[in-house]
């Protein structure tokens, strides 16, 4: 009598209990069980941008769905991302729909981009959908973008900064500590604060680095939490003069995606649902009064105008947009007007912000070289 050997466990991934199954089978098991296991959502990096370029050459070119999916596919190096289109060819070919196909798949296809596809599912041309929402993260992304590019100068110049200041205190002023010992000189409060100081950096160097480490991780860590993320946020709408700019910034990304929704038919009231978690907290409250204001019937632009979600020139864009049923246009007017607006004031803040910076470096490095020449020139002069 032959032994019984122990079932065989198997992990994959798949989009539900009969896809998992249907793998297992093919690849030659002979399935008992299948126990679902619910994963936590990481980030992905699924590049959602050439995704929709490449998927709308090739279904222009007169490729069905499936056949470009596979395309893309055989063309994929990334493990994790062939193994992503893979679930969504499986899906396909079970019968499912390519909008519900990639809603099973939040980490790398949002649900903006689910509804776009939707939308355009019911019309039938799946690949203006593709070049719209390829659009919309080409222009998303530009103020990000150069703001992102401005703040690089100001860091390296800060790490630059940082990094003379810390060989001058652990190395040059103890060099100096050493010479005005020996010759028992009398200092200045400064200048024996400032000795003190490079005496100590020398002598506990390495744990000054492994603090100043842990206090970089700490802070990576903590800023790597979407509700610190917000409280920070939301510390920053309070701010005078920011505040303002930061309100501007989160509304011309609202204005934005908001207008790519309606160009895919996709309702207003439905729309505002979809959009309110690309502002801040204060903001998505604001967006759920408005979508009831308007639910009860009131225009777009009064909603808009009364939760506080326009400015000025927003709100006039709105009430001409409603009367000519170009609304989605004038969204996406109000999103350009913005965001030059935004882009002028970043250019504005770092032309001044950075030779103050520069000269607050200077002014710090100075300082120390002064404070430990400065015994030396009171040596001189007492001489002469």
């Amino acid at each position: 009598m032959r032994p019984q050997t122990a079932p065989e466990i198997i992990r994959m991934e798949a989009s539900s209990n009969n896809d998992a199954r249907r793998l297992a089978e093919q690849q030659g098991f002979t399935v008992l069980r299948v126990n679902q296991k619910k994963l936590v959502h990481r980030k992905s990096n699924f590049p959602l941008l050439f995704f929709c370029q490449e998927l709308r050459v090739l279904l222009e070119a007169g490729l069905t769905l499936t056949e470009a999916l596979e395309t893309l596919k055989q063309k994929e190096t990334n493990t994790d991302n062939r193994a992503t289109i893979s679930a969504v060819l499986v899906s396909l070919q079970n019968g499912q729909q390519f909008s519900v196909a990639l809603s099973t798949m939040p980490e790398s296809f949002p649900g903006l981009f689910v509804a776009n596809i939707k939308a355009c599912e019911t019309t039938g041309n799946l690949p203006e959908g593709l070049q719209r929402f390829s659009l919309y993260l080409e222009q998303i992304d530009v103020l990000r973008k150069k703001i992102i590019s401005a703040s690089i100068y100001p860091a390296l110049v800060l790490a630059f900064g940082g990094l003379v200041l810390l060989f001058l205190l652990g190395y040059v002023v103890p060099r100096f500590s050493q010479i005005y010992e020996s010759r028992s000189m009398d200092l200045s409060f400064a200048s024996e604060m400032l000795l003190t100081i490079g005496q100590t950096v020398e002598n506990h160097g390495v744990l000054i680095l492994a603090v100043m480490l842990a206090i970089v991780i700490a802070v990576i860590a903590i800023f790597s939490q979407a509700t610190f993320r917000a409280k920070v946020g939301l510390l920053f709408t309070r701010l005078p003069k920011v505040g303002e700019r930061v309100r501007i910034y989160h509304l011309s990304r609202f204005y934005r995606t908001f207008a790519m929704l309606l160009r895919s038919g996709i309702p207003i009231v439905p729309a505002l649902g979809m959009v309110s978690d690309l502002l801040g907290q204060t903001l998505q409250h604001n967006v759920k009064t408005a979508r009831h204001l308007i639910s009860e019937g009131q225009t777009f632009a009064k909603a808009m105008s009364a939760c506080n979600l326009t400015t000025p020139v927003a709100s006039q864009l709105f009430r001409v947009g409603e009367k000519s049923g170009r609304l989605d246009v004038m969204m996406e007017r109000a999103a350009n007007f913005h965001e030059e607006e935004m882009l002028r004031w970043v250019d504005a803040f770092t032309k001044l912000f950075e030779p103050m910076l520069m000269a607050a470096i200077g002014l710090i490095i100075g300082l120390i070289v002064l404070l430990m020449y400065l015994p030396i020139f009171e040596l001189a002069s007492g001489i002469q």
